[in-house]
């Protein structure tokens, strides 16, 4: 009787247990209290311009999603965007969208609104209702493009050379300057107007289109176009044959770069002559893509003396024993005199670079403003130091044969926004006046 009244206890004890195991598990499965993730990439900052993309992506890691809604609230009103409801069967777990919101197709005005984000999830939780969550964010609604005005009317711009256009806004611009196709030159802001020097690279098609372009607070994107007359040049190809003494003489300096070709001079040389000189005008690009934000110089760049060894963009085919064995484009003009000869700074400017750069040797970077740079190449030795402000005339170092140089010579280079540009144009005081000065004049921003 005691055993059969034990075992009965311990059953109805067992079937408790179970209940109340299951009731567990019921109400973790499905009275899940976790709210769906939401997120937006990029996160509203403060504006809502005339078109902006969203990527959104809810995550549900219960029952799954039960709908998703993203809507503009505005004078007690709602603007649906999107709206998304899922069948219980579904089970989705994550939805991932991509919007391009258009303010004025939904019917809303330009001020104060809100952009919303929700989702609910299929769990039994708040009576049946599920578990809601919900991103909101506060906006200014700005569909209103930048208005850009251009006040500089010629733009004669040669293959390989610069140009500088001025324009003006109704509005402060951020991320404004000239575009052409994958380039872009950016502009600075300087005594209420914008200034924006740019280049027609020497690799760019005879087509190019430029475009001035600039955004407002809101992000707004404005672009108008401008009259420019693109002007043809021919550049020149040399053939140089590639001895072994020059390889004995040169190549060791590089094996410190490239320990793993100590002794294989050729090897070296077209490692040296390709991949290394497109890391060298990468870094240059880099060091070029901050400048002063008022221009520096004055007037023409000197000419540094002595005699022309090679021009800019000369097409260079490399020969050794006879046989081609690596092609290069000279970005810049190579100047000889005499050995150790003094190299002066071409203008007024601030040096952001004094180290060694490679095929470059020993170099030295002015930052002479607005994105305009000078480069001293295969230096023997440096007179000045790095955030040193110079002088038009200030001697900055002594010619040598660092680098990938053949005999002592300077190698001098101008860059816009860190594209190589014809150094001949700077230094003609015509072109510089008709180009460049005359326009500052005419816009108020010299006398």
């Amino acid at each position: 009787m005691k055993t059969g009244k034990l075992n009965k206890q311990r059953l109805i004890i067992s079937v408790i247990v179970i209940l109340l195991v299951g009731g567990i598990v019921a109400l973790s499965r499905f009275f899940e209290t976790k709210v769906p993730e939401i997120v937006l990439s990029p996160e509203p900052a403060g504006f809502l311009p005339a078109s902006e993309e969203f990527t959104i992506s809810f995550r549900e890691k219960g029952l799954g999603l039960k709908e998703c809604l993203v809507f503009i609230e505005q004078d007690n009103k709602n603007h649906p965007i999107f709206y998304k409801r899922f069948s219980r069967e579904d089970k989705i777990y994550n939805q991932r969208i991509n919007l391009n919101v258009i303010p004025k197709k939904l019917g809303v005005h330009d001020g104060p609104a809100f952009f919303v984000v929700s989702a609910r999830d299929y769990s039994f939780w708040h009576w049946g209702k599920g578990n809601f969550s919900e991103r909101r964010y506060g906006v200014i609604i700005d569909t209103v493009l930048p208005t850009i005005e251009v006040l500089t009317r010629s733009h004669n711009i040669a293959k390989g050379g610069s140009g500088l256009v001025i324009y003006r806004a109704l509005e402060p611009l951020l991320n404004h300057g000239v575009k052409a196709s994958e380039l872009f030159y950016p502009g600075y802001q300087w005594q209420g107007l914008y200034l924006c020097l740019f280049a027609y690279p020497y690799y760019a098609p005879k087509n190019i289109v430029y475009r001035l372009v600039g955004e407002d607070k809101a992000g707004n994107r404005g672009e108008i176009g401008f009259y420019y007359h693109l002007l043809p040049r021919k550049f020149r190809h040399d053939k140089i044959n590639i001895s072994d003494a020059f390889l004995q003489a040169k190549m060791p300096e590089f094996w410190n770069i490239y320990p793993n070709l100590r002794g294989k001079y050729l090897e070296t040389f077209v490692k040296v002559n390709t991949e290394l000189r497109k890391k060298n005008h990468q870094e240059i690009r880099r060091i070029c893509s901050i400048s002063q934000p008022t221009p520096l110089w004055q007037g023409a760049f000197i000419r540094p003396r002595g005699a022309r060894r090679a021009g800019f963009v000369d097409q260079r085919t490399y020969y050794y024993k006879g046989k081609a064995i690596s092609h290069s484009v000279h970005q810049g003009v190579d100047i000889a005199s005499i050995a150790h000869a003094p190299v002066i700074a071409a203008n007024h400017g601030i040096v952001v670079y004094r180290d060694y750069l490679g095929i470059y040797g020993n170099t030295i970077i002015i930052d002479h403003g607005l994105g305009l740079f000078s480069l001293y190449g295969h230096l023997s030795n440096f007179q000045v130091e790095k955030n040193q402000q110079v002088k038009k005339g200030d001697v900055i170092g002594y010619t040598g044969t660092t680098g990938l140089a053949g005999g002592d010579h300077l190698h001098f280079s101008i860059l816009v926004q860190g594209e190589f540009v014809n150094p001949v144009e700077w230094w003609d005081a015509h072109w510089v006046k008709n180009n460049i000065t005359q326009k500052m004049i005419q816009n108020g921003l010299l006398k």
